[in-house]
């Protein structure tokens, strides 16, 4: 599913809750929840009323790859490839019927034991660099005429110095372990935004490929050089803003490694149209995050990033989204074909390597090589409106230093003409019709998704397209689109074409309060009046839910309705492990990756909006009320690839049928469910479990563990996904987290919810909701949080409101309310209790009261207060609350 039509760039005071709380306890399953506490007294008849009250989303997960070896796995068929990638393998590249696959030890036994071919392998780049580094660290000249991330910093002050004009690099921002990753801009004004063609190359993502580095070193010192000079190169400076990034991943090249210091492959990590579909930096490594930003900050059209291995250039798509190794092409195939090819032809090498033919040599697109999620070249394309393409430098081991310049020369008169492609198509500046000013717009080609963007400084764009006749279609938030349904290129030179685009009458949202902040005791909930603006010229329709937030430990998904929280946790559940070893019935598996079923569940049970009253269960560690799955290859929740109505304590590849395991599932037929496996296997054998997982009636989840040993704690799912697959929150996935006497309780509710959860409001007007804090599954502490507001507002489709809840036990009540009556005033008295920092008093002619009356008094933060309000004769009742 393509899920990336999206936007590309983004653009409470205290209350209380007085209520009646009944005991609810259901064995030691259900939380038990406070009493409220009256006491009684009369003036006249006065009531006094004692209460405590409180005031009131995508990334992906990765493993860590540092302890992995390089492998070589002999493939059956190309959907061999999808099986290795299930089973965590990194694919590094493919030939034939071979692939050379990074691998965990315990991900190699698994391939192995699924019947896979595969061996250890000599990982000669990586052992190059290492030696290159022991053989020169702490010398004059490390790594010979490599150059060090230190060297790159050197090399690129003294051409800033050298050539003021021409020459500027920055800092994108600090890697895992500190190192800059230094950038560098070439143009003929460099220290001036001018309405010029913006193209980028970057190297080195995968640390132990560094050829690209040099590469992107010698083109920058041949610009530098020969402006002026050659006419290609002057053009370039001229016309251009080169940047280039030599070096992406420096902590991994200092260490010789494929992988960042957090054991991630950075050409994995962005997201992805196919199954990482929200793009945001939240949850992704820090030279992925510099990465996007940097891209997002600048307006780049035409992008290569540099990798060896292989001798190619790799054009989209990378992931086609079914899994499959199968040609993958883009809407605009022809076009990516086009500039691969001119990368390729001054290649003398390349083309004619003909290890690859389809579509012709020495070119190839990616999935059809074989698939990869969450590479750069995809992310570029769907979301920044910028062609890349990922270029294979040299195969086999990394050549010493001396064979360096000629690969520089091999690929010279290629970096310079890949550029020079981006000056063909349309350009011009996009502007308001009115003022003139420049606009942010984007431009969309026929039917195309994925669009071109103009420069928010300059209004300035630029289109790449072959010799044709195009339909182009220009939008700004608050515009009106217009389209150019004929715009003809031809003759190898740009057709201008300047747009001006009319404002229309739009809502503009904002809302009062900016921000939400609430005190809500432990599993309760708290209502704050909140307000939605509408300041603009046209009716806003708004609707809310929590934005995803992920924390250690707990967390919430985007709409999902759910939240989660472990017993590490203050307020967290205790773990209390349920033994049904004597009521429990036995559930037998008799062969692996059964799924058994379906089984009463004794009372109907609330799930994502349906009742289920019957489940299955799942030999690999989970359960759901609908499927019979037999998945063991566990993923990221949500997932469209996992069953439906799927929970999940400990989902991975589990062999419950063996000898020693025991299974149960009993049920008191009222309010609770239990299933519980004990002593269960890895099927690879290196994992011996003990877990089970508790449904109550009240729709809550508790998953708790036993003793889980130490082996094999990272390769599971703990989560939970709805029946469509679009929403769930996972826990963990495949890494490290859970010990030994440990519990994890989902909530099926968010934290913070408006009623009404949607909306319009006519314009220069608003709404009045109400904010629900909800406190269950949240931390004691303060917790951030953020509620998510999505409206026709063309500026603002998304408007992100900061929530903070605090999560305390409630202040004492009041105990010893007196009354003095003086002359015609009530004078009220009482102690000071514990935690309260302020007094609500209340009064009322009514009785019994049961809830608080309409008839406020006054806060005070006083024990004593007169009351001079009231007549003579007057009978009444009072009611003070301790709040906070």
């Amino acid at each position: 599913m393509d899920c990336s039509n999206q936007i590309k760039k983004s653009v409470a005071d205290s209350s209380f809750r007085s209520y009646i709380i009944r005991l609810n306890y259901a064995g030691n399953l259900e939380e038990n929840m406070n009493h409220r506490h009256w006491i009684l007294s009369r003036v006249a008849i006065i009531m006094i009323m004692v209460t405590f009250t409180c005031a009131a989303q995508a990334a992906r997960i990765h493993k860590n790859m540092t302890a992995s070896r390089l492998a070589e796995v002999e493939l059956i068929t190309k959907d061999d490839l999808r099986q290795i990638d299930e089973a965590g393998g990194i694919i590094d590249q493919v030939t034939g019927d071979i692939a050379q696959v990074y691998l965990l030890p315990e991900d190699f036994d698994k391939l192995r034991l699924r019947g896979f071919e595969v061996r250890w392998i000599q990982d000669v780049k990586t052992e190059f660099l290492q030696e290159l580094w022991e053989r020169t660290r702490g010398s004059r000249n490390p790594l010979d005429d490599y150059h060090t991330n230190d060297e790159i910093q050197s090399q690129f002050a003294a051409w800033q110095l050298a050539y003021p004009t021409l020459f500027h690099y920055e800092s994108l921002g600090l890697s895992v372990q500190g190192r800059n990753l230094w950038a560098c801009k070439i143009s003929d004004n460099v220290n001036s935004d001018e309405s010029e063609i913006e193209v980028k190359y970057i190297s080195t993502m995968h640390g132990n490929e560094n050829v690209g580095t040099e590469n992107c070193i010698r083109f920058a010192e041949d610009l530098l050089l020969n402006y002026g000079i050659n006419p290609d190169l002057t053009a370039l400076v001229n016309d251009f803003e080169i940047w280039m990034l030599p070096m992406m991943n420096p902590d991994g090249n200092a260490v010789s490694q494929r992988w960042n210091a957090n054991g991630v492959d950075l050409n994995r990590d962005f997201p992805d149209r196919c199954d990482d579909s929200v793009n945001t930096t939240t949850g992704r490594q820090i030279e992925t995050a510099l990465v996007m930003n940097w891209s997002a900050a600048r307006n780049f059209v035409l992008s290569a990033n540099f990798h060896t291995g292989a001798l190619v250039v790799n054009y989209p798509w990378d992931n086609n989204c079914t899994g499959g190794a199968v040609y993958t092409p883009t809407q605009e195939d022809a076009l990516f074909i086009w500039v691969s090819r001119r990368y390729c032809e001054a290649n003398p090498r390349m083309r004619i390597n003909t290890a690859f033919m389809v579509p012709d040599t020495g070119i190839t697109n990616g999935a059809d090589w074989y698939e990869i999620s969450g590479g750069m070249q995809d992310w570029n394309y769907v979301w920044m409106g910028d062609k890349e393409v990922t270029i294979e430098l040299d195969t086999g081991q990394p050549p010493p230093s001396g064979q360096l310049e000629a690969l520089w020369q091999e690929n010279r008169y290629s970096m310079r003409y890949y550029f020079l492609e981006a000056k063909y198509g349309v350009r011009g500046i996009v502007t308001d019709s009115t003022t003139g000013l420049p606009l942010r717009a984007s431009i969309r080609l026929s039917t195309i998704p994925y669009l071109t963007y103009s420069s928010a400084l300059n209004g300035d764009y630029f289109r790449i397209l072959q010799n044709g006749i195009y339909s182009l279609t220009y939008s700004a938030p608050g515009y009106q689109s217009k389209t150019y349904p004929s715009v003809a290129v031809s003759g190898g030179v740009p057709t201008i074409l300047d747009v001006q685009l009319a404002r229309v009458p739009s809502p503009v949202v904002s809302t009062s309060p900016d921000s939400i902040t609430a005190s809500v005791g432990i599993c309760d909930s708290s209502d704050v009046a909140f307000t939605i603006l509408n300041t603009g010229e046209a009716t806003l329709t708004w609707s809310a839910v929590e934005a995803y937030e992920s924390h250690t430990g707990y967390g919430s998904a985007t709409g999902g309705g759910w939240r989660f929280m472990d017993s590490d946790h203050s307020g967290g559940p205790t773990y209390n492990w349920v033994d049904i070893g004597i009521q429990g019935t036995a559930v037998t598996f008799s062969s692996d990756d059964q799924n058994l079923g379906p089984f009463a569940i004794g009372f109907n049970f609330p799930y994502y909006g349906s009742i289920f009253s019957t489940f299955r269960i799942s030999a690999n560690g989970w359960i759901s009320f609908t499927s019979s799955s037999t998945a063991y290859v566990n993923t990221y929740l949500p997932d469209n690839g996992a069953p439906e109505n799927l929970i999940a304590p400990w989902w991975d590849d589990l062999s419950p049928h063996r000898v020693g395991t025991i299974v149960r599932r009993y049920t008191n037929n009222a309010d609770s469910l239990i299933v519980s496996f004990q002593n269960v296997q890895s099927y690879s054998g290196s994992g011996l479990y003990n877990f089970e997982l508790i449904l109550l009636a009240s729709g809550k989840i508790l998953f708790q563990y036993a003793n889980m040993g130490s082996n094999r704690l990272n390769s599971s799912t703990i989560g939970i996904q709805n029946s469509v697959k679009d929403k769930g929150s996972t826990v963990v996935y495949n890494a490290l987290y859970i010990h030994n006497n440990m519990a994890i309780s989902f909530c099926p509710n968010s934290m913070i919810a408006l009623l009404p959860a949607s909306g319009s409001v006519p314009p220069q007007s608003s709404q009045i909701v109400v904010a629900r804090l909800k406190s269950c599954c949240v931390p004691n502490g303060l917790t951030n949080g953020t509620l998510a507001i999505t409206s026709n507002d063309p500026v603002t489709p998304l408007l992100n409101v900061p929530v903070t809840i605090d999560v305390s036990l409630p202040p004492d009540p009041v105990t010893d309310l007196s009354i003095i009556v003086e002359s015609s005033d009530v004078r009220l008295r009482w102690s000071p209790t514990s935690l309260a920092t302020y007094y609500k008093i209340y009064r009322s002619s009514m009785w019994p009261v049961e809830a608080i009356p309409g008839s406020f008094v006054t806060d005070t933060s006083d024990t004593t207060y007169l009351d001079t309000s009231v007549g003579a004769n007057t009978a009444g009742y009072y009611i003070v609350i301790a709040a906070r």
